[in-house]
């Protein structure tokens, strides 16, 4: 049996990278019949605006998220080193937003209805779970 020279396993190496880097990219899964799939974003708040995409009034409760999470609500938890924690609360995605973020589905951004409110939001990494309907 030959033995790999030095750029052959330079090539593997980067070859496994290139495999691992794809999976990280693709979304989580969102439903498994054997357990909770949670989803890690980024949590946002906004407060500006009276009127979501849809026309319908912003509103505590809703929150801005990617087109296919439209019309399902997000529980949405504190994320403790990949283990949910606090429970922050349900919130119906029923806007879409403009960041990037929100639209390639790696935050959600919550309404809130003052200023204040926002900013003592912040920004939070969160542990997501979709539910199909509104909460």
């Amino acid at each position: 049996m030959k033995h790999m020279g030095v750029i052959e396993w330079l090539i593997a190496i980067a070859i496994i990278a290139i495999i691992i880097g794809a999976m990280r990219q693709q979304a989580p899964a969102e439903t498994n019949d054997n357990e909770i799939n949670y989803i890690p974003m980024e949590c946002t708040a906004y407060c500006t605006g009276t009127t979501r995409c849809d026309g319908g009034p912003a509103r505590t409760g809703v929150c801005a998220g990617a087109s296919r999470y439209y019309g399902k609500t997000a529980a949405i938890y504190e994320n403790e080193g990949g283990k949910p924690g606090e429970f922050l609360g349900y919130y119906e995605v029923l806007d879409t937003g403009g960041d990037y973020r929100i639209r390639n589905g790696t935050c959600l951004d919550v309404y809130l209805p003052t200023e204040r409110e926002c900013i003592l939001w912040g920004r939070k990494q969160v542990l997501v779970v979709m539910i199909d309907g509104k909460g």
